[in-house]
């Protein structure tokens, strides 16, 4: 496929879990075709600021405009596009992948940075599948970072091997796979995918979770972002969300793991039912999941 020149970016519970537990995932489903900004609590830092290729005959919101990643969404372009052995832009899992398209002034600079995730005390992993999508353009280029401090690129220290990993340009999908320094246990990190490409055409990342072995605990990142009250409460338990993270599902279960209740979209909660004691609060949200604690009077 031809490129064509611009003419004129939870946690999980509190269980202590000696299997492996997902602390944060994201394919990248829930966010709106062809964002280039307000991609959930993702940042997306277009450091090159060039403008980039796009698709001869082929039309999408924010083509060819300066930008870092797009979501991408193969089926929603005008007309959609058909993948081959040859030029392949369809995510791994759902409709939807974010892709760095190739600056017309190379290289690119571009930056997907993860909203910021409490790793486990121990066994932490990353892994995301990564693509160069037409193989006439050679391989795409990559860095991964990771930062404690915020999500300026100077924050990040470059955990890949120098001076960047080479993508196959087989426009097929390949796993990689990264164990996270023991320095990082137990802390609040932000993770970045920095394309470093050079006239390339179009780097895919897809299905981004990050796992451990050991226990998560996330009550700052709850407390951040939620308030739970009246806790302890006799009756009735309201929740809301600080930070504009949407609740999808609301799961309450006793301390045996058995489910007590299931809602959908909740603010409030009638706990008249269950018996006194201490229950947990599983919130699955548009950025993942998250957990606190209860007390039923």
């Amino acid at each position: 496929m031809k490129k064509l020149l611009l003419s004129t970016l939870l946690l999980s519970s509190l269980f202590t879990a000696k299997s492996q537990t997902t602390v944060f995932e994201d394919s990248f489903e829930t966010y709106t075709n062809f964002a280039i900004a307000n991609v959930g609590n993702w940042t997306l830092n277009d450091v090159d600021k060039s403008t980039t290729y796009g698709f001869q005959g082929v039309t999408f919101a924010n083509t060819q405009l300066a930008q870092a990643f797009t979501v991408f969404n193969s089926t929603a372009t005008t007309p959609p596009l058909t993948a081959s052995a040859t030029s392949n832009w369809s995510a791994r899992t759902g409709s939807k992948a974010m892709i760095c398209f190739a600056a017309t002034t190379p290289s690119n600079n571009d930056w997907l940075i993860s909203p910021q995730i409490m790793l486990g005390s121990t066994g932490n992993v990353l892994k995301f599948w990564a693509k160069s999508c037409d193989t006439s353009f050679g391989a795409e280029r990559f860095k991964v970072g990771i930062s404690t401090t915020g999500t300026a690129p100077a924050n990040f220290t470059i955990i890949t091997a120098s001076p960047y990993i080479t993508n196959p340009a087989t426009a097929q999908w390949v796993e990689y796979t990264f164990n996270l320094d023991p320095s990082y246990d137990a802390k609040q990190v932000y993770i970045a995918i920095n394309c470093v490409s050079n006239d390339q055409f179009g780097f895919a990342i897809d299905d981004f979770k990050v796992t451990t072995t050991g226990t998560v605990s996330n009550e700052k990142f709850f407390t951040e972002n939620f308030n739970l009250y009246p806790n302890p409460t006799s009756d009735v338990l309201n929740i809301s969300s600080k930070s504009g993270l949407e609740m999808k599902e609301i799961k309450i279960t006793d301390l045996s793991g058995r489910i007590v209740k299931t809602l959908n979209n909740a603010t409030t909660i009638n706990v008249s039912d269950l018996s006194a004691g201490t229950y947990l609060i599983d919130i699955t949200t548009n950025e993942g999941k998250v957990s606190s604690k209860f007390v039923k009077k």
